[in-house]
């Protein structure tokens, strides 16, 4: 059996964090071990303008074929950690560090992709931070982080967003890895056209029935 990357650093914060949402946990496992969708981890910054520009491309995509795609999203990018998480290190400086961390704790309070990634999208264009609480509640999720954000659960987040970079030594950010696997050239076309490249590979690997093709025209 295929095992995700997440499988081992999943295993790890349950047994750190008894509270961690279970539920949560069985989804996304279930998601990456199944093969009816077409998994795509995104890597990213906070305060990156790339990224930003990325995140454009990503709401209407997730949108209109958030039923044929896995996403995961992952604020981390060039960052580093020193003293098992006592420092982080951000490419964009401590502001960005600030904005993975309160990113990761808002994402981990829900298992709904899609609440997930309008949180995202909508967080990364916006200009402040302070906005955090507005894009949660827009998307339907809690702006209660403070716990998360202040304590050992967000270094436990950004431990593990530093995990699964690391699985694939991005030398740009925003990263596109789908199923798993890095590739160059599916990497240079998702950033130009994210659609097309969703599509192309949806049909590549069969992911839709001929029925459901037309979405992809």
């Amino acid at each position: 059996m295929l095992r995700s990357p997440l499988v081992l650093g999943i295993i790890t914060l349950l047994l750190m964090f008894h509270n961690f949402p279970t539920s949560s946990v069985a989804l996304r496992v279930s998601r990456q071990l199944s093969g009816d969708r077409l998994h795509i981890t995104i890597l990213y910054e906070s305060l990156c303008p790339d990224s930003r520009r990325f995140m454009r491309q990503l709401g209407p995509v997730h949108d209109e074929l958030k039923d044929y795609v896995d996403i995961l999203l992952v604020p981390f990018g060039k960052s580093y950690s020193q003293q098992n998480g006592a420092i982080f290190h951000c490419q964009h400086g401590p502001d960005e560090c600030l904005g993975n961390r309160l990113q990761s704790c808002v994402l981990s309070t829900t298992t709904d992709q899609g609440a997930q990634v309008k949180f995202a999208v909508c967080q990364m264009l916006s200009s402040e931070f302070d906005k955090i609480e507005t894009c949660a509640i827009g998307a339907g999720l809690s702006p209660n982080i403070k716990q998360c954000a202040e304590t050992s659960v967000g270094t436990a987040l950004q431990l593990e967003a530093e995990r699964i970079t690391n699985l694939y030594k991005p030398k740009f950010i925003p990263t596109i890895v789908y199923n798993g696997v890095f590739s160059q050239e599916l990497q240079d076309k998702s950033l130009r056209n994210f659609r097309g490249t969703v599509c192309n590979l949806l049909l590549q690997l069969n992911k839709l029935s001929p029925k459901y093709s037309r979405v992809c025209q």
